[in-house]
């Protein structure tokens, strides 16, 4: 237990989901000019980016260790590994539902919403093509929904999640369930991985 925390560097993730909630709760209103491919142009907040990091620096965590050693040892490490990107999620969430509470800021819920979605990726795709894959195509999703996720007439498409209006309670019930698809694929099947190797004695 204490090799996989320090091998996914467990405390410095959950400083850093804390303290990208923080971040985006003070400085995530500020808008990014992002071009647009098709449609109607929106606003694309600092806070739908920079939320992308928790679920990144998971990923990264995950791949820190040898994958077949993982595959052939008895822990089950890719629960643990779910487990810990609930823990971000629900930490991230809890920050954010509290300055809603009290009124800090009006994108409150948008942050733990992202933030949630983020991770839900992470898990699935980490969960089907391998860290490797999963890190980059994770992290370009914001820049996808920035330029292709906006509706000609007006408002954004249903799967560009992390634009819809910060108070949208279907985004917010959609953002947990991806979250809970993506906690479910991770906790059943470990991570994609190519053969595993070994060497003749």
């Amino acid at each position: 237990m204490i090799w996989w925390l320090r091998s996914r560097a467990a405390a410095v993730l959950i400083v850093c989901t804390l303290l990208t909630a923080l971040a985006s709760l003070v400085i995530g209103n500020v808008e990014l000019p992002i071009p647009v491919l098709a449609g109607q142009a929106g606003k694309f907040l600092l806070a739908d980016l920079i939320t992308v990091l928790p679920a990144v620096l998971w990923i990264n965590g995950t791949g820190r260790a040898t994958t077949s050693t993982e595959i052939t040892s008895v822990r089950p490490v890719h629960r643990w590994d779910t487990a810990l990107a609930i823990g971000l999620a629900t930490a991230a969430l809890t920050v954010t539902g509290l300055a809603h509470v009290l009124s800090l800021t009006g994108i409150a819920i948008a942050v733990g919403r992202n933030t949630a979605v983020y991770l839900g990726i992470a898990l699935l795709l980490n969960s089907i093509v391998g860290h490797r894959i999963a890190a980059p195509l994770t992290a370009v999703f914001p820049l996808v929904c920035a330029a292709a996720g906006w509706r000609a007439g007006g408002g954004a498409e249903p799967w560009a999640l992390i634009l819809h209006r910060p108070n949208s309670g279907p985004a917010l019930a959609a953002g947990v369930a991806l979250l809970a698809a993506g906690c479910a694929l991770s906790f059943a099947k470990p991570p994609a991985t190519g053969p595993v190797r070994f060497r003749r004695g």
